[in-house]
């Protein structure tokens, strides 16, 4: 190519005024640049290939989620034409408040919930409650015009009833009762609606005294006087001679202090049928002339979390109560028991943290001796994120759920048989069409289970044969179904034809889907966070190790967004002890939506292991470097983590984890302890101001050392990484909340102190009045601790150029 000389260009230039190249020179000079601009795009391409935008933190916080409060967060018309959710947006915080949670009735995570409907057949979407307060536990009349829902929109203050009519799409307020739940159901015949409410006769501000300062087995007085303040505490001596046990329990068992209530519909009329009982959850007869409840009576022993129920029955007519079973174990919240479809038997199987067998018993509706229907002789694992009830056929038929395996016994004969298992699978729970009945295909032939593929870490829709056993997959594509709520995320319609189910895997948020009996084609109803799709996620893999006692344990690996195999990369390792956190591999994120999406992290460069780290009674911190240590070498095996880029961070009992590994190794470069508890005797000591404490059961619980620390001294010392600070070498960012009511923040201030004083690298950030979850933590505090993680990550894991 010949390049023109300097005199050739200044002439031609000066000819034409500089804008245009001879003719001679324009096409080699075009050539060069051309190739320069093709070199340049093609570089640019493989540098944004490489290196993918990192997820903005304002997206990870500001997204919208299905809300997890209420009986069943969707619901669906009898003929499935319309579905109804609620949608929480994370513009506003959740109220986590617990006085205001008593006094106002809205429950503990409302953050902006709006209440929306779908038309399956006109795809017509609708946000009926407009942006206005908070609303939630949406239920649709048997007839499907009304649809029921709970909220505070009126300016009273105080959650009330209200009812969408689909005819005028109008909204009106039912009732003014003070309504106290987030479950309502309606009666078979659609005249009325059933719930909880404030007691009647107790004021909101009495209610919030009563509940809030008045812990069980104590007294609590108040000084009238302008120059004290004072709250008095006492506990009553317990007599050597009887039966009574001391108590100290986790929480106030009178938070569920409540009315059962009948409202009509048409005319708000209200009827009282329980009150001032504890009603944890309650269920209507099929024939609606009958309500069953439970409600909690105590915890079974002290430094247990496992509570003991009455199971009762009123009749609607008149509020009579009969007492059908007492002193049972039951979930958290009281609600394993169902209805045969006669309306003449209950069912329930035991159940929470300290029951294993989970067996089934039934009891006529009038009374009488529970009969024990089942004899599981082995321990079934605790249900996965959900719990499930026992389901009824049109037979009188009872399935139950145990071992990974679907059990059936008739009601007259008591003959448990194990109906099917599904090899490399657990079941789960069976999908059920109401609250009592299992939802049948094919005449009555075929049900539908949600499964668990252990090895896989995903969950599946399988068909069961109920006359072979036989089994045959339905949807299983490396999602989670449970992931989007505490409560059952689904719902069947009443002629079986419709089935919508919430779907999630590590790389997309959570969705509503719609498909039919035969789950032909599920189609996406919903596309809650469209700003996800810009970004390149991190995708997720399972690896497998043994643990230092030759257990066989799992972690889900997320790798980086743009992964280069070969390549190495910084590992942050997020753990909890106690936990499988394997099972986490299908849900979004990983962790937890908000500041613990740990795509925050996958799409700035970093690997992020979350491993299972089981634990045994008296020695947890020491089963956590027995169980973690085997999984990190097996990352840096792999060719993917950097054995220099090395970061352990975790929150509440994974902060605990966290400063328990630093006092055990310093293999770590770096470190993030979150509201973690670094002293056990001092933890067990903590109490609020209902005069609850939340660490009572390091005795039997998380963390279990198998006795108080009058029994097992040593070994509240042993577990405590506050008393092995000297041999911290890791530098430790902490963070905590000021009005952390699970782990008091001064269990930060105790690490911080001690390192201080041992000349250790320590940060610590401290949060005004924020609580223990930062998910309910002010908008600009989620992103200050967000930004701070990312930069103690970025400083002290430095990245290769």
């Amino acid at each position: 190519m010949k390049i023109p000389t300097e005199s050739q260009r200044t002439a031609w230039n000066n000819a034409n005024d500089g804008r245009w190249l001879r003719k001679e020179f324009r096409r080699p000079l075009l050539a060069l640049s051309s190739g320069i601009v093709w070199i340049f795009i093609a570089l640019n391409s493989a540098y944004a290939q490489s290196t993918p935008m990192p997820m903005a933190i304002e997206d990870a916080l500001k997204r919208r989620s299905f809300a997890p409060i209420g009986e069943a967060p969707i619901g669906i018309t009898r003929d499935g034409s319309w579905i109804t959710y609620v949608i929480a947006s994370s513009e506003k915080m959740p109220s986590l408040n617990r006085e205001a949670v008593i006094r106002t009735g809205v429950p503990f995570g409302m953050k902006g919930d709006d209440v929306w409907i779908s038309n399956t057949r006109t795809h017509e979407v609708k946000n009926i409650t407009g942006g206005h307060s908070e609303n939630w536990s949406p239920a649709w009349s048997p007839d499907g015009s009304k649809l029921a829902f709970l909220s505070d929109r009126d300016g009273s203050g105080q959650a009330k009833l209200w009812i969408w009519e689909r005819s005028g799409d109008s909204l009106r307020k039912v009732s003014d009762v003070a309504v106290r739940t987030d479950q309502l159901q309606w009666s078979p015949d659609g005249r009325n609606i059933y719930l909880t409410a404030l007691p009647q006769g107790l004021s909101a501000g009495a209610y919030v005294e009563k509940l809030q300062v008045e812990p069980r087995n104590a007294t609590t007085s108040r000084s009238i006087r302008e120059e004290t303040s004072v709250v008095l505490y006492r506990s009553a001596k317990i007599s050597p001679e009887g039966n009574e046990l001391p108590t100290s329990d986790p929480w106030n068992l009178d938070w569920m202090l409540r009315d059962l209530v009948s409202i009509d519909v048409l005319s708000g009329k209200v009827r009282y049928l329980v009150h001032g009982q504890r009603i944890s959850a309650f269920l209507i007869s099929a024939d609606g002339l009958y309500v069953a409840y439970s409600s909690p009576q105590r915890f079974e022993k002290p430094g247990s979390q496992q509570t003991l129920y009455d199971l009762n029955v009123v009749t609607t007519a008149d509020g009579y109560i009969r007492h059908l079973a007492q002193q049972i174990r039951l979930g958290p919240h009281g609600a394993e028991f169902s209805w045969s479809p006669d309306s003449k038997f209950v069912s329930f199987h035991t159940s929470g943290m300290e029951e294993r067998r989970r067996d089934c018993y039934v009891i006529p509706r009038s009374g009488g001796t529970p009969r024990k229907i089942t004899d599981f002789r082995t321990e079934g694992a605790p249900p996965r994120r959900i719990s499930s009830v026992p389901l009824w056929d049109t037979r009188s038929n009872v399935y139950l759920v145990q071992e990974g395996a679907l059990w059936r016994s008739p009601v007259e004969t008591g003959k448990t048989e194990k109906l099917a298992e599904i090899p490399g699978h657990s079941i789960t729970m069976m999908i059920s069409k109401g609250e009592n009945q299992l939802w049948t295909t094919g005449a009555g032939q075929f049900a539908i289970a949600l499964v668990h593929d252990e090895t896989g870490k995903q969950d599946g829709f399988y068909r069961i044969d109920l006359i072979s056993g036989k089994s045959e997959s339905l949807l299983e594509q490396g999602q989670c179904y449970t992931c989007a709520s505490s409560v059952v995320p689904w719902v069947v319609s009443q002629d079986g034809n419709s089935f919508a189910f919430t779907a999630e895997d590590a790389q997309h948020d959570s969705d509503l889907w719609l498909t039919d009996a035969a789950f032909r084609q599920p189609r996406r109803l919903t596309n809650l966070n469209p700003q996800n799709e810009r970004y390149e996620m991190g995708r997720v893999q399972l690896v497998n190790w043994l643990s230092d006692d030759g257990m066989r344990l799992s972690g889900a690996l997320l790798l980086p967004g743009g992964y280069q195999p070969g390549k190495r990369y910084p590992l942050v390792i997020w753990v909890y002890g106690g936990d499988r956190l394997s099972d986490h591999s299908d849900q979004f994120g990983l962790v937890a939506p908000g500041p613990f999406n740990m795509q925050l992290l996958a799409t700035r460069g970093y690997a992020v292991l979350l491993p299972d780290s089981p634990q045994q009674v008296g020695t947890p911190m020491l089963d956590l470097a027995k169980t973690v240590l085997p999984g990190v070498n097996k990352v840096i095996e792999m060719g993917v983590a950097d054995p220099d880029r090395l970061a352990i961070m975790g929150q509440s009992n994974g902060g605990y984890s966290t400063l328990g590994l630093l006092v055990q190794t310093k293999r770590f470069r770096t470190a993030i302890d979150i509201c973690g508890m670094g002293n056990l005797v001092s933890h067990y000591g903590e109490m609020d101001n209902a005069g609850t404490t939340y660490g009572i059961p390091l005795e039997h619980g998380q963390n279990a050392l198998g006795g108080s620390p009058w029994e097992v001294r040593d070994r509240y010392i042993e577990n405590s990484p506050f008393f092995y600070l000297d041999r911290v070498e890791t530098p430790l960012l902490i963070v905590h909340g000021t009005e952390d009511t699970a782990v008091a923040s001064h269990e930060s201030d105790e690490v911080f102190v001690g390192l201080r004083r041992l000349g250790k690298e320590v940060e610590y950030a401290k949060y005004k009045g924020e609580a223990h979850t930062q998910l309910a933590w002010s908008y600009a505090n989620q992103v200050d601790v967000c930004t701070r993680i990312l930069k103690w990550l970025e400083d002290h894991l430095k990245r290769e150029n």
